[in-house]
C-alpha cells in the first residue's frame, strides 16, 4: 500500500486538504459567536448553589407546570401535525405552497406577535373566544390551556417539517404494494408509512416538545405569567432576572442542558430517514441467493441460462433463441408444472381445478390503448421499448394512475369503481417492495391480516406459501438479512398469499444476478401454473418472456403492435424493438416486388414479399449474416460495404456490429476463427452478405 493512501486512510490532513483561510476564519468566528453565550451559562453559574436554586418551591412549580404544558403541546401536534404533514407530502392539491408558508410561519414570526395573533384569534374578545366562552365555557388566556395553545402554536411547525420532509423521502411504491394487497389508506397509513418514517416522526415529536418547553413569547403574551397557571420555567426566569440573577442562570442552565440532550440524542438527524433508505447487508454466513430449500429444485434449461437486453449488439445465448427455444422453454414449462403436481412435492403449487378462476377483461384508455382479455391461468408478457406504457398499463389495471384508466372485470365482478385495496390486483415491483420493519413471515402475512384473516391463520398461511417457494426457514428475518433471490421470492409468497384476482410484476427477475434469476425464474414458472387467475409480467427479458408467458404483448407508445404466443412473436416479431431484444436485425421498410425498400436507405431482396407498398419489418438473424474482407461472387442477392464498429463475445462466439452508408446498421455472428482469419478490429473494411432466402418479412 502506497504511503498516500495509508495517510488518507489513517485521516491525515495533507496540504491539499486544508480549507482556505478565507472561509476558515469566518466559521471559526461564528463558532465562537455561538459558544461564548453558552460559556456565559456556565462560567457564570453558582456551583455550590445550584441543588438549592432547582430546589424551591417556585423553580419546581414552573418545571411541574412546563412539563404538563409541553407535553400536551406535543400531543396535539402529533394529533394535528401528522395528518398535516402527510397531506403536504402526499397529496397535491391547490394552495399547497400556501399551506406550507402557514406552517413555517410561527417559526420566523416574532413569538410575541404569534401571542397577539393567538389572542386576536381566541381571546375573550377574539373571532372565536365569545363563542368558546357562550358555548362550551372555555377560557383560554389565563389558564394552563391557553399555555397548552400558545406552546403548540410555535413548536408543532417542527414536528410537520421533518415529518414531512421523511414522507417525501418515502418512496410511495412501498403504501402502492400495500395498498395492492389489500390494505385500506388507513390501515397502511398506520402499519407501513408510520414505522417506515419513524425516525422522521421522533426527531421531530423531539424537537418539537424542547421547543414547547422552551416557549416564552407567545405563553407571556396570550396565557398571562400566573404561578401555578401560566408561569412556565421561562417565564420563572423572566422573574428571578429581576430579583434572584444567580437562581436565573441556574434555571436557564437546566433548560439549556435539556436542549442540548435532545440535540445530541438527536445527533444532527432532525429530518429523519425513512427505512427503505438503510444500505442492505450482506446475507448471513450460509445464506445464498436460491435459498436453504433450493436443492430441490430442479436445474434450469439451457433457455434460461442467461439474459440480454435490447441493443443490436448486446450479447447472451437468449440473443440465438429461436422459434425452436421458444418452443423448447414451452414444452419446459408444461413439463416442469406436470412434474411437479405429480410428484406431491409440498413446494408445489394448489391444483389448478382446486381455485377459483377468475378471468380477465380490460379496456384501457388515456396514455395507452388497449382491449385485454385472458382466460383464467394465463401469464401475459408485456415488453416494449422505454416509454412504451408497459408500467402505465399495469398502474392503470391496480388504479394508481391518472394517466390512465382501466375498466376493468375480473371473473363476473367488475371492479373499475372501487380502490386499489379492493380489486385484489396484487403488485410485485421490481425489487420487491418488503416491508423493512416486517419479518418475512409478516410480510407475507400482511395481506391477509389486511383482508380480515385471524392472525394465526394468516400466519399459519404466510408460512406455507413461504414453505412452498422454498424460503420458510428464513421466516424471522428482516427484508435486509435477505439476498434479491431469497426476497423475491418472499415477495412472491406475499403476493400470492393475498389470494389476489390478477397478479402483475414489474420486472421481478431485472435485478437479480444471472444464477439467481435462473433459479427464482424456475420457481416463479411453477407456481403459476396453480395461479387461478391471470398474471402480467413486465419484462425486457426475452427468456423471461419466452420461458414464462403463454402470450406476450408487445406495446409501442402506448398501443398494442402484437399480441400472441411466445413462438409467433418469436419467428414473427412485428416491433424492430422486439426483435432486437430477441437478437435479430430488424429493419423497417414498405414491401415491393422484390423485397424490401428499407426506411434507413438501401433494397433488400427477399422471397415471398408481401404486397408491394405494405408496410412490413425485414428480419435476418445475426448468423445468416456472412462477413467478408472483399466483394463475395456468387448466390448472394443483398451485399453492402460496410465497417466493423464493434465486436462482443455472445457464448462461444462473436457479434460484430457493422455500419454502412449503403444499408442499416446489422450485426454478424461469427465465429472467433473466422474473426481471426478474416483479421476484424474496430474500423476494418468488410463486405456483408445476406441470403434472399435468409430474410423474413413480416407486415405491420
Amino acid at each position: 500500500m502506497s504511503s498516500g493512501s495509508m495517510m488518507k486512510r489513517a485521516g491525515v490532513r495533507t496540504a491539499g486538504n486544508r480549507p482556505p483561510l478565507a472561509l476558515a476564519l469566518p466559521a471559526l468566528l461564528a463558532v465562537a459567536f455561538l459558544t461564548l453565550p453558552l460559556l456565559g451559562i456556565l462560567v457564570r453559574t453558582e456551583w455550590g448553589e445550584l441543588a438549592d436554586h432547582l430546589r424551591s418551591p417556585g423553580t419546581v412549580e414552573a418545571l411541574k407546570l412546563s412539563l404538563v404544558v409541553s407535553f400536551w403541546a406535543l400531543g396535539l401536534s402529533l394529533l394535528l401535525g401528522v395528518p398535516l404533514a402527510w397531506l403536504l407530502a402526499r397529496v397535491p392539491f391547490p394552495g399547497n405552497a400556501l399551506v406550507r408558508s402557514l406552517v413555517l410561519l410561527p417559526m420566523v414570526l416574532p413569538p410575541t406577535v404569534g401571542g397577539v395573533a393567538l389572542l386576536l384569534a381566541f381571546g375573550r374578545r377574539g373571532l372565536l373566544g365569545p363563542w368558546l366562552e357562550s358555548t362550551f365555557g372555555i377560557v383560554f388566556p389565563f389558564h394552563t390551556s391557553g399555555a397548552v395553545i400558545a406552546a403548540t402554536f410555535v413548536a408543532m411547525p417542527f414536528l410537520v417539517i421533518s415529518l414531512e420532509g421523511a414522507l417525501g423521502g418515502l418512496r410511495p411504491r412501498y403504501e402502492e404494494t400495500a395498498a395492492s394487497l389489500g390494505a385500506s389508506p388507513v390501515r397502511v397509513f398506520f402499519t407501513v408509512t408510520l414505522p417506515m418514517v419513524a425516525p422522521g416522526l421522533i426527531a421531530g415529536a423531539a424537537l418539537t416538545w424542547a421547543r414547547a418547553l422552551g416557549e416564552f413569547g407567545a405563553t407571556i403574551t396570550f396565557a398571562g405569567n400566573l404561578p401555578g397557571t401560566t408561569q412556565t420555567l421561562p417565564l420563572q426566569v423572566y422573574l428571578l432576572l429581576q430579583d434572584e440573577p444567580e437562581a436565573a442562570t441556574s434555571v436557564s442552565l437546566l433548560l439549556l442542558a435539556i436542549a442540548m440532550g435532545v440535540l445530541i440524542a438527536l445527533r444532527g438527524r432532525w429530518t429523519g430517514t425513512p427505512s427503505d433508505r438503510r444500505p442492505r447487508p450482506a446475507p448471513e454466513a450460509g445464506a445464498s441467493d436460491t435459498g436453504p430449500s433450493d436443492s430441490g429444485l430442479s436445474e434450469p434449461g439451457p433457455a434460461e441460462s442467461g439474459a440480454t437486453g435490447p441493443g443490436p449488439a448486446e450479447s447472451g445465448p437468449a440473443e440465438s433463441a429461436g422459434p425452436e427455444s421458444a418452443s423448447a422453454s414451452a414444452s419446459a414449462s408444461a413439463s416442469a408444472s406436470a412434474s411437479a403436481s405429480a410428484s406431491g412435492d409440498p413446494f408445489a403449487p394448489a391444483a389448478a381445478e382446486d381455485t377459483e378462476r377468475w378471468a380477465l377483461h380490460a379496456d384501457v384508455t388515456g396514455f395507452t390503448r388497449l382491449t385485454l382479455d385472458a382466460d383464467p391461468g394465463t401469464t401475459i408478457a408485456v415488453v416494449g421499448p422505454n416509454g412504451a406504457g408497459k408500467t402505465t398499463l399495469l398502474r392503470a389495471l391496480l388504479g394508481l394512475t391518472p394517466r390512465a384508466h382501466a375498466d376493468l372485470r375480473l371473473g363476473g365482478e367488475d371492479v373499475t369503481a372501487l380502490p386499489p385495496h379492493r380489486r385484489h390486483v396484487a403488485w410485485v415491483p421490481q425489487d420487491g417492495a418488503l416491508f423493512p420493519h416486517m419479518s418475512a413471515l409478516a410480510n407475507t402475512a400482511y395481506g391477509l391480516r389486511a383482508q380480515g384473516v385471524a392472525r394465526a391463520e394468516a400466519r399459519r398461511e404466510a408460512r406455507t406459501w413461504l414453505d412452498r417457494l422454498g424460503v420458510g426457514p428464513l421466516a424471522h428475518r428482516r427484508p435486509t438479512q435477505l439476498s434479491g433471490g431469497q426476497a423475491q421470492r418472499v415477495a412472491l409468497a406475499r403476493a400470492l398469499a393475498a389470494r389476489p384476482r390478477l397478479l402483475v410484476l414489474d420486472e421481478p427477475l431485472a435485478a437479480l444476478d444471472q444464477t439467481t434469476r435462473a433459479h427464482v425464474r424456475h420457481t416463479l414458472r411453477t407456481h403459476l401454473a396453480g395461479f387461478g387467475g391471470v398474471c402480467l409480467i413486465v419484462t425486457h427479458d426475452p427468456v423471461e418472456a419466452v420461458s414464462l408467458a403463454d402470450r406476450v404483448l408487445v406495446l409501442d407508445e402506448g398501443r398494442a403492435l402484437q399480441d400472441a404466443t411466445p413462438v409467433e412473436v418469436t419467428r414473427h416479431p412485428r416491433s424492430p424493438w422486439v426483435a432486437r431484444m430477441l437478437g435479430r436485425n430488424a429493419w423497417p421498410g414498405t414491401a415491393t416486388p422484390e423485397g424490401l425498400a428499407l426506411s434507413g436507405g438501401g433494397t433488400l431482396v427477399a422471397t415471398d414479399p408481401p404486397p408491394a407498398g405494405t408496410p412490413a419489418l425485414a428480419i435476418v438473424a445475426p448468423e445468416a449474416v456472412s462477413v467478408h474482407r472483399e466483394r463475395p461472387e456468387g448466390s448472394p442477392r443483398n451485399v453492402w460495404p460496410g465497417t466493423v464498429r464493434e465486436i462482443t463475445a455472445s457464448g462461444s462466439r462473436l457479434r460484430v456490429l457493422i455500419t454502412s452508408d449503403r444499408a442499416p446498421d446489422l450485426v454478424a455472428e461469427i465465429t472467433p476463427q473466422s474473426a481471426a482469419e478474416l483479421g476484424l478490429a474496430d474500423g476494418v473494411r468488410v463486405w456483408t452478405s445476406v441470403k434472399a432466402t435468409e430474410a423474413t418479412i413480416v407486415p405491420l
